[in-house]
């Protein structure tokens, strides 16, 4: 495929294989007619590999990472499914590591069509290919749109909630005589933050998402 080309799917379930030299964090978000998502629950991805229709699979490091569609299943109100892909190193870009999406019947395994991304720089994220329904037809098309600032750029243009990271703060004076040590306040039900760390936390309803991977 060639950037802005399309391909009608064949099977009503497909799955999209992202590759590269490096690994890569790939993604899917359902968008309604309006091109956002309904809230953060249509954000698929390694903490949220769950939505309606829509799901994640790691590859683990050893094969590449995917998102499968099941069109059968997607809701009515979402016109098209967008895999992204951003390299897993923070701060890297995609010059000379072009991805490539695959593609496939997700129960046969048969190529339905593939997609490098041409002329890749300074892009440190990427929105690969669309599975969108046309006239009561599902097709996916080719895209390679780039975005310089990372997963963040993307997940905001489709309307994810993002959590900014902190900036630091200069340390207050320290007093000449310590006060006495009080008791921390109790924390807030539902309040609390949620970050992108794999394997350690899960995107729950009403919690903004931060883009921000620890340590």
């Amino acid at each position: 495929m060639t950037p802005g080309s399309n391909v009608p799917l064949p099977a009503t379930r497909v799955t999209v294989d992202v590759a590269a030299p490096v690994r890569l964090d790939v993604s899917g978000l359902l968008l309604a007619a309006d091109g956002k998502v309904r809230s953060d629950d249509d954000f698929i991805f390694y903490n949220q590999p769950a939505g309606p229709g829509v799901t994640y699979r790691s590859g683990g490091g050893s094969a590449p990472d995917s998102i499968t569609v099941d069109t059968g299943a997607v809701p009515p109100e979402i016109e098209k499914i967008v895999v992204t892909a951003s390299p897993d190193a923070a701060g890297q870009t995609f010059q000379g590591i072009e991805p490539t999406a695959t593609i496939r019947d997700a129960d046969g395994g048969a190529v339905v069509a593939s997609f490098t991304p041409p002329g890749l720089g300074a892009e440190t994220a990427l929105v690969v290919v669309e599975i969108y329904r046309r006239n009561g037809q599902w097709k996916a098309r080719a895209v390679g749109q780039g975005y310089a600032n990372g997963l963040a750029g993307i997940a905001t243009d489709f309307g994810v909630t993002v959590e900014e990271p902190a900036q630091p703060v200069s340390a207050p004076p320290v007093p000449r005589t310590p006060p006495a040590p009080q008791a921390p306040p109790a924390p807030t039900p539902g309040a609390g933050k949620i970050n992108l760390d794999k394997g350690r936390v899960s995107l729950q309803k009403n919690q903004t998402v931060s883009l921000v991977k620890g340590g």
